[in-house]
């Protein structure tokens, strides 16, 4: 039947197999095969659609087809194959192929790969191609040495084959090149954005009012990049509706005059997920803007800088309003109020979160026999309940899977727990201590067995089978400064206590204080006042010092 084509070669299997190794066809979608024949080369690629589908997920490959020989696209359409042109060479489109796949007439094999170049050029993409050898090895002509320039530019690979075609449908002796190349992906230029972005360069006065507000790159940078996908996405929704009214959905007669007509709608939609005017259908601007807005608090409220030392819950907190921010500007202004707001919450908060691991440390597991040592009693201020956190205390906390047997110091409830103690101590150190990364430290620990006296920035941890964890605290100082104040907040203390000197108190408040520490720990305290009685309003809670 194909004797009268004398470029028809069907590609042997054993050269199928070469040409399709090296390919990540699950990264693959679109393939065009610009000299298809019998389909040898698609019905390989077929196979591999049901290797990666699954029971619940079918894959499939988009192909096209082109070939000349008609007698082989009937061969193709038989077995289901998309023949979409006839000629390669001629073959023009703006589809984008993610893999051109082809062994074309070796008569003029190099107009076909310049063309399939050509093409991925535009897009970026694979190529593989089978070539008579002689193409690359005697570059005789403009093309090919213009090919063989553009394969050295892309590092293409090659690989000469003797006698490749000798135990083919159709033999032959002829020496081939299987030749593989990958274009980069092409970077998209949005002139929207870009003639936006040029257009705030080009601003050389900032406004005063927010410049003094908040003067923070990063503030600055999110803010700038905030107004200008804005303004890009409010000039892309405004120009689809200036083109929708030439944008065809289908033809039609006109019955009276028998003329091709437009007929209604709009084949190409916009949609951006839940932008939608409810009322109208249509993209919405305002909605557009309220879940940009969204986006960028959320980027915000998961950054560092911004959050700073806040606690778990207290992230949480300002983390589940990101939904009413949507209503509010992304601003300098706004964000600096946000700021004041958290500021003054978190004071509160603060207070609350150092008195609730107070309590926890001192009473909480009060009833368990090891963890009643945690505590010094002492008599208080109208009270003899008072107590001190002693240098080490233990904590119901188990590093030990006991389902697997493992040692998990790294597990999540584990480091949110002590990273919430350090975060108590943080508050009131004021950052002078240096850093030591806990998530790293257990992570080591666990790495090489280590359940001993981890050292994490203000205390070490230990942790036993029986499901405790023993904490003792490096700096007594700060520890003391951490008992003072619980013992402040409990009442515990003579409201006089850090505000005048020993020898001027009563013999009543010099008795809490002979229980509490003594003459010569209070007059330390009384010459640092600054350092051992804490004020959180002097501090900046919202600025990270690690980052």
């Amino acid at each position: 039947m194909f004797t009268n084509n004398k470029d028809f070669y069907p590609t042997p299997e054993a050269i199928i197999n070469k040409m399709l190794c090296d390919i990540d066809f699950k990264m693959i979608h679109s393939i065009l095969e610009p000299s298809a024949g019998s389909g040898n080369i698609i019905e390989a690629i077929k196979k591999k659609e049901k290797f990666y589908s699954t029971p619940y997920n079918k894959f499939s490959y988009d192909i096209d087809c082109i070939e000349e020989d008609q007698n082989l696209q009937h061969i193709l359409k038989g077995k289901g194959y998309r023949v979409v042109y006839n000629d390669f060479l001629t073959y023009d489109t703006m589809k984008e192929y993610d893999l051109i796949i082809m062994n074309p007439p070796f008569s003029n094999g190099c107009k076909h790969l310049l063309k399939a170049l050509e093409m991925q050029q535009r897009n970026g993409g694979a190529i593989v191609c089978l070539l008579n050898a002689e193409t690359l090895k005697n570059p005789c002509t403009n093309d090919r040495q213009y090919l063989q320039r553009k394969l050295a530019e892309y590092n293409a690979k090659v690989e000469f084959m003797q006698d490749g075609f000798m135990d083919a449908e159709r033999k032959t002796a002829v020496e081939i090149a299987l030749i593989k190349v990958h274009l980069p992906e092409v970077k998209r230029q949005s002139f929207i954005f870009e003639g936006l972005k040029k257009a705030r360069e080009r601003q050389d006065i900032e406004e005063t009012e927010n410049t003094q507000l908040i003067d923070s790159d990063y503030f600055k940078a999110i803010v700038d990049q905030y107004k200008i996908e804005i303004e890009a996405g409010i000039k892309l929704i405004k120009e689809y509706y200036a083109m929708k009214p030439f944008i065809l959905s289908a033809f039609g007669k006109d019955e009276k005059t028998g003329e091709t007509i437009q007929s209604g709608g709009c084949s190409l939609s916009l949609d951006i997920s839940r932008n939608k005017d409810k009322y109208h259908n249509k993209l919405s601007i305002n909605e557009y803007i309220r879940e940009v807005r969204g986006k960028y608090w959320t980027a915000l409220f998961n950054n560092p800088q911004f959050i700073g030392q806040l606690t778990n819950n207290l992230q949480s907190d300002f983390y589940n309003n990101i939904d009413e921010l949507k209503d509010y500007e992304f601003s300098l202004y706004n964000i600096y109020q946000i700021k004041i707001d958290m500021q003054q919450k978190v004071v509160k908060g603060i207070e609350d979160t150092i008195i609730a691991l107070f309590d926890e440390l001192g009473n909480k597991y009060s009833w368990y026999d090891e963890t009643s040592r945690n505590i010094h009693y002492y008599n208080g201020w109208k009270t003899n309940k008072a107590w001190i956190i002693n240098k080490k205390v233990i904590i119901p906390l188990s590093a030990y899977n006991q389902l697997w047997n493992r040692y998990e110091p790294s597990n999540y409830k584990i480091t949110n727990k002590l990273q919430d103690i350090e975060k108590c101590f943080n508050y009131l150190d004021g950052g002078l201590t240096e850093a030591v990364d806990l998530e790293e430290s257990l992570k080591f620990a666990e790495e090489y067995g280590e359940t001993k006296n981890i050292q994490l920035k203000y205390f070490t941890v230990t942790f036993y089978k029986k499901g405790t964890c023993h904490i003792t605290f490096s700096d007594e100082e700060l520890l003391k400064k951490f008992n003072i104040f619980g013992s402040q907040h409990k009442g515990w203390l003579p409201p006089s206590y850090g505000k005048k000197s020993y020898k001027d108190m009563t013999a009543e408040e010099k008795q809490v204080v002979n229980d509490f520490e003594g003459e010569k720990e209070y007059n330390k305290v009384m010459s640092n006042r600054k350092y051992y009685l804490f004020d959180a309003n002097n501090l900046n809670l919202l600025e990270d010092k690690t980052v």
